[in-house]
């Protein structure tokens, strides 16, 4: 069995370069039926990125600079990046998320808060009793939002932590350095992997990212190959 090291030097993926899925029209949508929803200039800046600098992708670190701005518009950003083509999937989630009472406030403290720490912007995306602050903003896009506010500026850098990150744990890496992002998981254990991901990094000389998007890409590809097994 390969270990991450190997996966990671075999790989050699690029975060940057990550293809994400722009559909202009579709995610038009949801402002069309509700023109009262914030943060409508994300799809100008949007179109601006990806036919621009980004080369017909949204790079993370594009995103990344959005949190210094209106915190509606970088959920929005951070969101319509995490579900890519699955727009019909995406829409109400997003609509559910931007119409939280709050929601702006909130956004803003789960930022602030990933800048202070990793496991203080995970534990800000929920409340005392474990809910999510904001609707539809769990684990897997909760941690996306606190991967783009706080990697610049928090040690060790948050990443995301989601199905596949986990999946691929299982095969290439020590899986209880990373928790399943099914299941209830607290700050602490989710700094702890971005800590084991660090250390990784370090080892490997690249950012703490690659390791994550090297996860990624190989939990989508074990993910493929189990489909195919019981088509």
């Amino acid at each position: 069995m390969k270990s991450i090291d190997h996966l990671i030097a075999a790989t050699r993926s690029d975060p940057q370069a990550q293809p994400i899925t722009w559909n202009r029209s579709a995610w038009a949508e949801l402002w069309d039926r509700d023109p009262s929803l914030p943060a409508t200039s994300v799809l100008d800046l949007i179109e601006a990125e990806v036919t621009g600098a980004g080369a017909g992708t949204i790079r993370r670190s594009w995103v990344r600079s959005l949190a210094d701005g209106d915190p509606t518009v970088f959920l929005a950003a951070s969101t319509i990046w995490g579900y890519g083509n699955y727009v019909r999937r995406g829409r109400p989630a997003l609509q559910l998320m931007l119409t939280t009472p709050g929601a702006s406030a909130i956004a803003e403290d789960i930022i602030n808060a990933a800048r202070r720490d990793a496991a203080a912007g995970f534990s800000a995306l929920f409340d005392q009793r474990g809910r999510t602050r904001i609707a539809r903003l769990g684990i897997a896009f909760g941690t996306k939002v606190v991967h783009f506010a706080g990697y610049d500026f928090a040690s060790p850098r948050p990443l995301v932590l989601d199905a596949r990150v986990y999946l691929a744990a299982k095969e290439f890496a020590p899986a209880e350095q990373i928790p399943n992002p099914a299941k209830r998981t607290t700050g602490a254990q989710y700094r702890r992997y971005c800590e084991w991901a660090g250390e990784v990094a370090e080892r490997a000389n690249v950012d703490p990212e690659v390791v994550e998007y090297t996860l990624f890409v190989a939990g989508g590809e074990l993910r493929r190959r189990h489909l195919a097994r019981n088509s």
